[in-house]
């Protein structure tokens, strides 16, 4: 008996034995298909974290060069600033000198008085020759803001020699004081050359540590550019400085009386 449903229990134990492999492999396909929605939903989510990771870097660097031309454009407002500054202290500068030469001169001719220091006064009634003196003081002064300018942009030192700060001067010819009989101007930084400049850079690579250090000087009028970008006048009785060396730099020195002895109020 057993013999005659032998090949019917077979059949049924293969039959089930398949729907059993195919049970499981249904199973298999489908933890397969869920782990690979899992992996395309990570995948687009890393895809997402790294346009989002693109965009950040992006907004970061405008964000820095915003904050770095908000710095520049405080920079150019404060550079506006001292040139109007140093505009009204020239006018100021003119109007005084105007009136101390005048007041001098009135003295130096009053009866009885005696001539102290002819040649300044001489000088001090030929226009061109005091029209020379303050073209050079404004000299000093453009050359003092064109190193203050260079120096904002190099860590706050200032330039090695002249070339340096070709285009911050914009023309080689304020190098070359009026007075200066011996050197011409050049016509382009191409042309330029020893022979080309009147004045002593006196701060080369050097900063604004010590504002009275002197930057540069005028061999001929003997006035004086200071590394804060200041001008004194240095002939005549208005001068008001005398010069000191320290740690071998020149160093402006303010003196408690005038040439004439008299005390500065």
């Amino acid at each position: 008996m057993l013999r005659r449903w032998f090949p019917a229990i077979s059949f049924a134990v293969i039959f089930l034995s398949c729907i059993l492999v195919v049970g499981v492999q249904t199973n298999q396909i489908v933890g397969l298909k869920r782990e690979n929605e899992t992996l395309r939903a990570s995948a687009q989510n890393l895809e997402q974290l790294r346009r989002d990771n693109a965009e950040y870097q992006k907004l970061q660097a405008e964000h820095q060069e915003l904050e770095q031309l908000r710095k520049d454009l405080a920079e150019l407002h404060q550079l506006r600033a001292e040139v109007a500054q140093l505009r009204a202290q020239m006018q100021e500068m003119d109007r005084m000198r105007a009136e101390i030469y005048q007041q001098l001169l009135s003295a130096a001719r009053q009866p009885g008085q005696p001539p102290a220091n002819e040649d300044f006064f001489a000088q001090a009634e030929d226009p061109n020759v005091e029209a020379l003196s303050i073209q050079c003081i404004n000299n000093l002064k453009q050359i003092g803001l064109a190193a203050r300018i260079w120096a904002t942009d190099n860590r706050d030192v200032y330039p090695p020699n002249w070339l340096s700060m070709s285009n911050e001067l914009f023309t080689p010819k304020v190098l070359v004081c009026p007075g200066d009989k011996g050197r011409t101007a050049a016509r382009s930084w191409n042309e330029f050359g020893p022979r080309n400049v009147s004045y002593e850079f006196l701060n080369s690579n050097g900063s604004e540590t010590n504002p009275y250090v002197l930057l540069t000087r005028c061999p001929i009028h003997g006035h004086v550019g200071l590394s804060d970008g200041s001008v004194f006048q240095g002939i005549g009785l208005g001068r008001t400085f005398t010069i000191a060396v320290k740690d071998g730099k020149q160093v402006y020195t303010p003196l408690n009386k005038r040439p004439d002895g008299s005390p500065y109020e």
